[in-house]
C-alpha cells in the first residue's frame, strides 16, 4: 500500500492471503439471496473504519456480482466515491463494473456519462472498465474516454488512460500505437503507453 493510502486510511495490518483465508469460507458459507441483501451486506462492511473491511468488501462483492443487475450502477458509483483510493476503486471498476457492462451492454451508455463527472475515481472507472475484456473491448469508447480526458492533469485519470491502452494493445498494438501517435495526450501518458507496444 502507498504511504499515502496509509496516511488517509486506518489499517490493521492483515494481508492479502490470511484475509481471504479467514473471509472466503464466510462468504461461502452465507452468501446473500439476492442482489439487494448483496448490497446491503457491502454497505456495512464499507462503513467500516478498517481498510481491509473494504477489501473484504470488495472481494464478497466480486464473488457474488452475478447477483448485480442494472438497478445496482447507482450504487457502484456510490462505492467508487465513498472512501475512494486506486486500490478499491480499480479493483471495482475492472472486476464488478466490467462484469456488470458486460453482462448488460445497455449500461455502457449510462458508464458514458461518468466520463464527465467531476470525481475524479468515477472518471477513472469510465477509463479502465473494460481493461479486461481483451477482444471484447469496446475500442471506439475506450477512444472517446481517453480523448475526452487526454489533457486532465490528474495522474490517476493519466495513469487510467494508460493503463486501459497498453491493456488493449496486447489485442491491438497497431490501431493503440496509431491513435496515441495520432492524438495529443500527457507527454508521460504517451510515452508510457508507447514504451509498453
Amino acid at each position: 500500500m502507498s504511504k499515502k493510502a496509509r496516511e488517509q486510511f486506518d489499517f490493521l495490518g492483515i494481508r492479502l492471503v490470511p484475509r481471504r483465508e479467514v473471509t472466503y469460507p464466510i462468504f461461502d458459507k452465507y452468501p446473500p439471496k439476492d442482489g439487494d441483501e448483496l448490497v446491503a451486506r457491502v454497505e456495512d462492511m464499507w462503513a467500516q473504519p478498517y481498510r481491509e473491511i473494504q477489501y473484504a468488501a470488495c472481494d464478497y462483492l466480486f464473488r457474488h456480482r452475478a447477483l448485480l443487475g442494472g438497478q445496482h450502477l447507482a450504487f457502484l458509483k456510490k462505492l467508487i466515491k465513498t472512501r475512494a483510493w486506486r486500490d478499491t476503486v480499480d479493483t471495482l471498476a475492472a472486476c464488478v463494473l466490467g462484469d456488470l457492462a458486460l453482462r448488460l451492454p445497455a449500461l455502457r451508455s449510462k458508464i458514458a456519462s461518468w466520463i464527465r463527472d467531476p470525481n475524479v475515481w468515477v472518471r477513472r472507472s469510465a477509463i479502465i472498465f473494460q481493461i479486461q475484456y481483451k477482444d471484447r473491448t469496446d475500442w471506439p469508447l475506450l477512444r472517446e474516454f481517453c480523448l475526452t480526458c487526454a489533457k486532465d492533469d490528474d495522474y490517476y485519470i493519466r495513469n487510467g488512460i494508460g493503463r486501459a491502452l497498453s491493456e488493449y494493445a496486447r489485442i491491438n498494438p497497431t490501431e493503440v500505437r496509431r491513435f496515441v501517435q495520432d492524438n495529443t495526450f500527457a507527454e508521460q501518458t504517451a510515452q508510457e503507453i508507447l514504451r509498453l507496444i
